[in-house]
């Protein structure tokens, strides 16, 4: 009866492992490749005490009873196989279970390098992620002003930069970069502007456009793939001559200026720094600063956000927020953002808030 169900032959010409149980659950065929393997024919693959041959019964039981299609892995001659026990039906009574073996060996020797891989991978990320935060400046005074700041990365690395530092007695610099993409390449350009902007001239760091200039000439002689570039604005900060010196390069948003309930963006021309713009210039802009000023700086992680809706958190709303608070503006930004959105973001999102006192 089962030979006028099943073609032997084709069974047979399959390289997986087939065999079939009978409705009595015993071993009525092998085809070629099983019995090449286990050295035994369909007459000996029977239940031994010591194990020698596979012969888990209990599943094809399990499909002879319920006609259940089962799939589940055996360890068997050291070597790993994904099991499918499936019913033969002779109109609607199951005369027969065909159970099919797949060495998936490899698969499984594949998948634990890779497990093993990304773990070494997580372990690197997040020794990154400790360099990365440790670039971070402390939150506070410094140089005349009042620093706070959110910096939260989308993945365990970020491609969001900024630093505030003092460049001389009178000088303040504060810069944010934003790299495109995440992850561990874009977290290495984070700390390739980090780097950058502590080994210029002071020369450099008092001329916004010149210390642009020079990190986009450093960073395209890297040679770096085309698609890797980034954005940044730079500004200095004079407190003795109360100005705000400051150039970008492609930086959006711009920094927000807050003065007396009033807010506008620090807007000057400047493109990425990219080898795609190897010939673009940047330009100085200067501002007068007063006590009580304000300015945020932000990469486009917050205005881009989005709601249900699939509005735009946008910029006014940041500088909304400014303007009706004079303490702890950041804290109150952070719970716009979340009653804005439920979701968490998909960009990498950072806000430096700048103080004048």
């Amino acid at each position: 009866m089962l030979n006028s169900k099943i073609n032997l032959n084709i069974l047979n010409g399959i390289a997986d492992l087939v065999r079939v149980l009978d409705s009595n659950n015993q071993v009525v065929f092998v085809n070629s490749a099983m019995e090449e393997l286990m050295g035994a024919s369909a007459m000996e693959m029977t239940c031994e005490p010591d194990g020698r041959f596979f012969c888990n019964l209990s599943i094809a039981e399990r499909t002879l009873r319920t006609g259940e299609i089962i799939q589940r892995e055996e360890y068997i001659e050291n070597n790993y196989y994904s099991v499918k026990c499936s019913p033969i039906f002779d109109n609607d009574n199951i005369v027969a279970v065909v159970e099919v073996f797949r060495n998936i060996t490899m698969e499984k020797k594949l998948q634990r390098e890779i497990i093993n891989k990304n773990k070494e991978l997580d372990l690197e990320m997040n020794e990154a992620k400790k360099i990365q935060l440790g670039l971070l400046p402390e939150k506070g005074f410094i140089g005349g002003a009042m620093i706070d700041y959110i910096y939260r990365p989308s993945n365990i690395l970020s491609g969001d930069m900024f630093n505030v530092f003092e460049i001389n007695r009178d000088n303040l610099g504060i810069y944010i970069s934003d790299t495109v993409g995440h992850g561990f390449a874009s977290s290495q350009v984070t700390m390739f502007v980090n780097f950058m902007f502590k080994n210029l001239t002071t020369k450099a760091l008092l001329n916004p456009s010149m210390a642009l200039e020079e990190i986009k000439k450093k960073f395209n002689s890297i040679n770096l793939d085309i698609n890797i570039y980034f954005t940044c604005f730079y500004g200095v900060y004079n407190r003795r001559e109360n100005t705000f010196k400051f150039s970008n390069a492609g930086h959006n948003p711009c920094p927000i200026l807050t003065r007396n309930r009033t807010s506008y963006e620090l807007i000057t021309a400047g493109l990425p720094i990219s080898r795609m713009f190897e010939d673009t210039t940047y330009e100085d802009n200067v501002v007068d600063l007063f006590c009580g000023d304000k300015l945020l700086f932000v990469t486009d992680g917050i205005p881009e956000l989005k709601n249900a809706q699939g509005e735009d958190y946008g910029i006014k709303k940041l500088g909304d927020i400014l303007n009706r608070h004079s303490v702890d503006e950041l804290y109150e930004i952070r719970n716009d953002i979340i009653s804005f959105t439920a979701k968490e973001p998909k960009d990498d999102m950072t806000a430096v808030l700048l103080k004048v006192m």
